[in-house]
């Protein structure tokens, strides 16, 4: 999609390297494949490490992964929004997790979703929840986070 000369946004799906900064290793998140402006909800997929900083000394991913996957996420759509509205994305940092649960942790390399919806903002600062469900549609990890975003 065209938004003016210069600017051309990607269609859905997009690779998550189009629209945020972080790079392997430190990018968990493969690509946005659904954004939906008026309910503020997206869709987001991934495939869990099968090595690196997030994957433990037994071969397990490490619950923090889910909260990064979740802030990735935001961080895709954010980009995303920007290119629609022709606004480069501002940086992005995490500033809080609220009512963070796991119920199981990802097998390595499990091919995974994550679905957020921003439920609000106030200046910089984002508020959202998000869940990271399995293959099966089964809720693997859920909660809220709070993201600052420099404009």
């Amino acid at each position: 999609m065209k938004i003016n000369e210069t600017i051309t946004v990607p269609a859905l799906p997009c690779a998550a390297a189009v629209l945020v900064p972080q790079r392997p290793p430190m990018l968990v998140i493969d690509r946005l494949v659904a954004r939906d402006r008026l309910a503020n909800f997206s869709v987001v997929e991934a495939a869990a490490p099968v090595e690196g900083v997030f994957v433990d000394y037994d071969n397990t991913v490490l619950p923090e992964y889910f909260i990064e996957l979740i802030a990735q996420a935001m961080a895709a759509v954010n980009g995303y929004d920007g290119l629609v509205d022709g606004e480069e994305a501002g940086r992005g940092f995490l500033v809080g997790i609220e009512k963070f649960s796991w119920r199981r942790i990802a097998a390595v390399g499990e091919k995974l979703r994550v679905e957020i919806v921003k439920d609000y903002e106030f200046g910089p600062v984002s508020v959202m929840t998000g869940k990271v469900l399995d293959d099966r549609g089964e809720i693997l990890a859920d909660g809220g986070i709070k993201a600052w975003e420099e404009k």
